[in-house]
């Protein structure tokens, strides 16, 4: 029988208690004292400071300080924004969400500081953060989408409202998947959703790329919420700065272009959709477009305006335009208002083959050329209207010529002096 006087040996394992630090209690102590005072007499930056340390050296009081700490860092908002003293606003914001990193309420109020202070990117990025640790939080879904429509570009509605766009690329995606290519780069992914196509195809790998910070989070929810999220891999980055292996594992042998810029190397990957682009060209007569780019007339209730010389809008194309000057604008010819005349017959003006590389690397040194255009409408040269027709593979196109009802307007090259 076991000795029942032996006393149980120690387990060397059992770690000692740590012993209680009577100095750093108390030390402990009195700087909570010290910020609670602060935050009494409404010195808000003192009490910030004493805040930071006592939850530093004792993190089980976050729980107890919490409330007290956010309205401190509240009040300091208020007082050092109105004196613009911003940068060590940011400053505390980031102290604060050292201790606090998944605190929803702060990181919804710094998104609110870098929204009034025009980051709207990056506040949109605290929104979302904010979000994802609390679906149901309010302000932080109204800030998020209040910020998200300063940052979505208007065309990406058009973009996702046109069912024959998106239809003909979800059937030329499908088709090239079924016919052997299935890894896909979706480049400038926007929302997603061709990446989605491809994946709803079959293609066993699919990647794609935003450098928008808005657009790349709500790609990602809307990739999360169709069931995909483990099936795209979707990079915060820009299609010219992505590398092979770093990146994405292997060469992919389908890309798809969205909306963003193809580096040459895209292409070598494999095949391309859009296959190609040809490009036309019209010269058209449009009272409205001339009054939004030349003084038309040349006074104004019995008041000469000749001395205003030959003024114009910042809108060019010429030779001497300089970096400040737009090279064109946009219309949709079939809606504006007058009208328009065609003065010459639509003329192809190039051809692009975005799946040659030497074509596509050579494309910005071109010469310039000089195109013979017969009349076949007499009027007043006002504009050289430009559309093109995108080749999404050997079957199906899509064009946005004039009469075309698609999401793209026509490219209004204004000629500002017709004679």
């Amino acid at each position: 029988m076991p000795n029942s006087n032996t006393r149980p040996k120690r387990d060397r394992r059992t770690r000692r208690q740590p012993r209680e630090d009577p100095a750093r209690n108390e030390l402990i102590c009195r700087t909570l004292e010290s910020a609670q005072q602060c935050l009494s007499n409404q010195d808000y930056g003192t009490a910030f400071v004493y805040y930071l340390l006592v939850l530093n050296l004792a993190p089980v009081l976050k729980h107890f300080a919490r409330e007290s700490f956010r309205f401190t860092l509240f009040k300091i908002v208020d007082e050092w924004e109105s004196e613009g003293r911003i940068e060590e606003l940011l400053h505390s914001f980031g102290l604060a969400l050292e201790v606090f990193p998944d605190d929803e309420i702060i990181l919804n109020s710094l998104g609110e500081l870098l929204f009034r202070l025009g980051f709207r990117d990056e506040a949109a990025s605290h929104f979302h953060k904010a979000l994802k640790l609390k679906p149901d939080y309010p302000e932080a879904r109204e800030n998020f989408y209040r910020a998200a429509n300063w940052l979505v570009e208007r065309w990406h509605f058009l973009m996702l409202n046109d069912r024959g766009r998106n239809q003909k690329y979800q059937q030329a995606i499908q088709k090239a998947v079924e016919r052997g290519c299935n890894t896909v780069l979706d480049i400038g992914t926007g929302t997603g959703i061709l990446g989605m196509c491809a994946k709803k195809a079959g293609a066993a790998s699919v990647f794609a790329c935003e450098w928008s910070k808005t657009m790349y989070e709500l790609a990602c929810e809307v990739v999360t919420a169709n069931g995909m999220k483990g099936g795209i891999n979707i990079l915060h980055k820009k299609s010219l700065d992505m590398e092979v292996p770093k990146d994405i594992p292997h060469r992919v042998s389908l890309v798809n272009i969205s909306h963003d810029t193809m580096s040459p190397e895209a292409s070598e990957t494999g095949r391309v959709i859009p296959a190609g682009a040809t490009v036309f060209g019209m010269a058209v007569e449009s009272l409205e477009v001339r009054r939004h780019h030349r003084l038309c007339v040349s006074e104004v209730g019995g008041l000469s305006l000749r001395a205003v010389g030959q003024l114009h809008s910042p809108v060019s194309c010429t030779v001497e335009a300089d970096d400040s000057m737009e090279p064109y604008t946009t219309e949709r010819l079939s809606r504006i208002p007058g009208g328009y005349t065609a003065l010459t017959q639509p003329f192809r003006a190039l051809d692009i083959d975005f799946n040659n590389v030497k074509e596509l690397e050579g494309l910005s040194s071109r010469e310039m050329q000089r195109l013979h255009l017969p009349v076949t409408q007499e009027g007043t040269l006002d504009a050289l209207a430009v559309w093109f027709q995108l080749h999404l593979d050997q079957e199906s196109s899509i064009s946005t010529g004039p009469q075309e009802d698609t999401c793209w307007e026509q490219a209004i090259y204004p000629i500002q002096n017709p004679d």
